[in-house]
């Protein structure tokens, strides 16, 4: 006999509502993933104040909307510390917070309507030891094909290849200005539009655009993400690097710095941003001479002549990392001349750091959080449900963005399980206690040794 799952019919009251909130607003889990669905977990929830002197530099190095052109090729994100301590500081976050801002209409707000831009985001799930450009253009393919961008740009360019009538029909054939309705074969069909004709026109762009005829196929089609597995045997899109299946590596510098930079723009992009996360997981096993192997490659795709996206200054890069994994790196840097660029130092003029938040800094990414999750909006700044005291315990804790965020979410669950309405400084050392031991961090600077 087979017992069916049971879908629940009627709303769960929340266990957090005597405190004032809809769910518990801080992971128990606190490692930002991007993909995520979680709010807790994937940036959206984002403290500005804390960081908004390295939020203003960013800003003037990278983003100039006014002078898009000129913007910085090369930047680094920094947090203080080694690979445990600049962990968790707001590196991934910060990059999120600008991968929204821009993705989320394109740049239509960010430059003023100008142009459109894009911001791809690359990271590794574990530390890479081989391959390693072709494994960084691997994943940034994997994130071209999640972000939205390539249905964005097959849109625009079946668009520009339909009548002004048959424009009107498809754009308007769902009672309302629709541009998706340009990516579904059965309108199109309804409003006498052939799909295969179209997207063998836009094929054909695109190779007038320098697009190589296979992607190009594919990309026409909305078909990339299957034309990037069948570049493996396995069919998967990760892990990035698997034994002796390695064709898509060999493709994956072409199809990103030349196929997709070329698609892009014919499609209307005028430039966008390759957001390379935690670097470390690249480099922290590097041989010596695979360093500098990487670090030529990576000047080649991003700077040297030779790639399209160095052709049209297309892609800035912005690498997080922190220091010690940037002295591990910094001799093959320069060996292959790319500090003239971009000096691997927290305090060049291409570099933003994100300092260990000052207490009222710490108390604002608590309070973001809280904010998203209250009942009541118009308590929106407040410290509620912490009192004054125990958000001083709170805070006086650890400023360490991770720690501080798992140790708020131990003080509400506590609150929660003893069913107050309201989280005092004891409460805040009992949730602490019965945390147990935690690793400790040499990191000390705000930090408890209990944790």
């Amino acid at each position: 006999m087979i017992t069916l799952p049971r879908r629940s019919t009627t709303p769960v009251p929340s266990r957090y509502e005597k405190l004032g909130l809809r769910d518990l607003p801080f992971s128990t889990d606190p490692v930002l993933n991007p993909y995520s669905a979680d709010h807790r977990n994937n940036g959206s929830i984002y403290a500005q104040s804390p960081v908004q002197n390295a939020i203003a530099k960013f800003e003037r190095l990278l983003i100039r909307p006014g002078d898009f052109h000129n913007r910085v090729k090369i930047a680094s994100l920094w947090a203080a510390g080694d690979v445990q301590q600049g962990r968790g500081m707001g590196k991934t976050a910060m990059l999120r917070f600008f991968q929204q801002r821009i993705n989320s209409d394109w740049g239509a707000t960010q430059f003023n309507g100008q142009f459109s831009a894009v911001v791809t985001y690359a990271s590794f799930p574990a530390v890479v030891d081989r391959r390693y450009m072709e494994q960084l253009a691997w994943a940034a393919l994997v994130d071209t094909c999640r972000n939205g961008v390539l249905k964005a740009s097959l849109a625009a360019l079946r668009l520009d290849h339909l009548s002004d009538d048959q424009a009107s029909k498809v754009v308007n054939a769902t009672g309302g200005v629709d541009y998706g309705n340009l990516l579904d074969n059965a309108i199109l069909t309804d409003c006498q539009v052939a799909p295969a004709e179209l997207d063998n026109a836009v094929a054909e762009t695109l190779v007038k655009a320098g697009v190589a005829r296979d992607p190009a196929k594919f990309l026409a089609q909305g078909d990339f993400e299957a034309y990037l597995r069948n570049l493996r045997r396995d069919g998967n899109l990760e892990q990035y690097y698997v034994p002796r299946d390695t064709k898509g590596l060999d493709y994956s510098r072409q199809l990103l710095f030349n196929d997709i930079v070329r698609y892009l723009r014919a499609a209307g992009f005028a430039g966008g941003y390759l957001f390379i996360d935690d670097i470390e997981n690249l480099t922290d096993q590097m041989p010596r001479r695979h360093r500098l192997e990487f670090a030529k490659e990576f000047g080649l795709c991003t700077v040297r002549p030779g790639y399209a996206n160095t052709e049209h200054s297309f892609f800035s890069c912005v690498l997080s990392t922190h220091q010690s994994s940037a002295m591990a790196l910094a001799q093959a840097w320069n060996e292959a001349g790319l500090s003239a660029i971009a000096r691997l130092d927290p305090n060049a003029p291409t570099s933003v750091e994100l300092p260990l938040p000052t207490t009222d800094q710490a108390r604002a990414i608590v309070v973001a959080h809280l904010d998203y999750y209250r009942t009541d909006q118009d308590a929106n700044g407040a410290d509620a449900p912490f009192t004054t005291d125990g958000m001083s315990a709170l805070v006086g804790r650890t400023r360490h963005p991770r720690y501080l965020l798992a140790n708020a979410a131990r003080a509400v669950l506590r609150a929660a399980d003893i069913g107050v309405t309201s989280i005092d400084a004891n409460t805040v050392r009992e949730a602490m206690d019965d945390a147990g031991p935690m690793p400790v961090t040499d990191f000390t600077d705000g930090i408890d040794e209990a944790l």
